[in-house]
């Protein structure tokens, strides 16, 4: 039986919250991680070196002060900017910019909020991010993309053939055995080409550049410690000290450490493997050249991609690690699950080798809907937990909290309602005594 994503987390969330103690095995505030090295992506080593930017130092005074450089963080510092040129802007990481989720993701855009039924207000999002990337002329490799869902099961299969939506197709066993050089996926697949396809460094490199352009001022290793939430707020760094009329937090996964949502969001941990650099012959004798992406529709998302330099690459979940820990210790072992997917589902790619891995970590919710909007007092904003989906709705709703935070009027201000109505989720001790053995039974191998 296969357990969709979703009932796994409400049924479990549910769970817990009935469960009898919890109060008082609830854990209290963790502290901010900060100062370790991230290794970059093979996306990130792709690209030209971005200048560094500088620590923050001293002490003053802005209008906004935005804490993450990711998509979302540089998207409403830029949006900020633009609608209030009078306005000082600055953007608060506490590693490199955009060496987060933003550039350790699969490069997949699909025209999608999970959690929002408005089925026009993604289009909008996405118009939206495509007309950034225009307007400030991001050469990111943004294009349509063939997408592949491939399903385990024959029963998965049969109730795919039944169920297709407009501009799907089925793919029975036997074609794609030929076509894809598997056999692994008893159920077939199912095709589509209603999704983009992006290169996210190259994605985060325009977001930092369009920034700069606007007069926002970015400081990278310089992690804000602590937010003490007044009028106005007053953000704690190593450097020193920052009073601000408005805050952004676009933190995503490591928002819970900063001290905020705890208990309506967590941290979940990736691992992505890449063969070598193939060759044309390769990719065609492999059949890697027929779809962009592949998604394995199973309880933990499984994700391939043939990269634009030849690069294919699995990317998969790894679970929860304990305190809301946005570090992964087992990496080796991350490494061996990603090369046994590999050798089920494609044994001749992994008789290739695979030489380059990276790790990364995304910020989900129980029901998979995102956080956006103001928290306490109205003048912090919040904009995280996509949920493993955040390419278009964080560049969207970085722009849709500057609106907000702004005075800007948008028809889709409306979405932005911070943490109200959000299902509570437990403490770390239930989300361990939850989450780790139960994704480990799941592992998709």
């Amino acid at each position: 039986m296969t357990i969709s994503r979703r009932n796994f987390l409400i049924g479990t969330g549910t769970a817990a919250l009935v469960a009898p103690g919890i109060a008082g095995m609830a854990r209290g505030r963790d502290m901010v991680e900060f100062g370790s090295q991230r290794e970059p992506s093979l996306w990130s080593s792709e690209i030209t070196a971005l200048p560094s930017q500088p620590q923050y130092q001293g002490n003053r005074s802005v209008d906004l002060a935005v804490v993450g450089g990711g998509f979302t963080g540089l998207a409403c510092a830029y949006y900020a900017k633009r609608l209030r040129p009078d306005w000082s802007v600055v953007v608060l990481d506490s590693h490199k910019l955009g060496s987060g989720a933003s550039s350790r993701n699969s490069g997949a855009v699909a025209p999608r909020y999970v959690g929002i039924d408005d089925p026009d207000m993604p289009h909008r999002g996405l118009k939206r991010l495509q007309s950034f990337i225009e307007t400030e002329q991001v050469d990111c490799e943004f294009l349509p993309a063939t997408n592949l869902r491939v399903l385990p099961t024959k029963s998965e299969g049969d109730q795919a053939r039944v169920s297709l939506l407009p501009g799907e197709s089925w793919i029975a066993p036997e074609e794609l055995r030929d076509r894809a050089g598997t056999s692994y996926y008893a159920g077939g697949a199912v095709e589509d080409a209603k999704n983009y396809k992006v290169h996210p460094a190259k994605l985060v490199e325009g977001h930092i550049k369009a920034a700069l352009r606007m007069g926002v001022e970015l400081y990278e290793d310089s992690p804000v410690l602590d937010i003490k939430s007044a009028k106005p707020a007053l953000l704690s760094t190593p450097g020193g000290e920052m009073v601000a009329k408005n805050v952004c937090i676009a933190t995503n996964a490591y928002t819970p450490r900063l001290g905020f949502l705890n208990y309506k969001m967590f941290p979940l941990h990736q691992y992505t493997f890449a063969t070598r650099k193939l060759r044309a012959t390769e990719v065609q004798k492999l059949g890697l050249d027929r779809w962009d992406i592949r998604f394995e529709d199973v309880m933990l998302p499984v994700t391939f991609r043939l990269m634009p330099t030849g690069h294919f690459f699995v990317r998969m979940v790894l679970g929860y690690a304990s305190h809301n820990s946005c570090d992964w210790q087992d990496v080796e072992g991350a490494k061996r699950l990603a090369m046994r997917l590999f050798e089920q589902r494609y044994p001749d790619i992994a008789d290739i080798g695979l030489v380059h891995g990276w790790h990364g970590v995304t910020g989900h919710t129980p029901l998979l809907q995102p956080i956006a909007g103001p928290i306490g007092d109205g003048n912090i904003h919040v904009s995280v937990a996509y949920n493993g989906l955040g390419i278009m709705p964080g560049h969207n709703n970085g722009y849709l909290t500057a609106c907000n935070i702004v005075g800007h009027a948008d028809q889709d201000l409306r979405y932005l309602t911070g943490d109200k109505g959000l299902m509570p989720f437990p403490g770390d001790f239930y989300r361990s005594l939850m989450l780790k053995p139960f994704m480990s039974l799941m592992t998709p191998v």
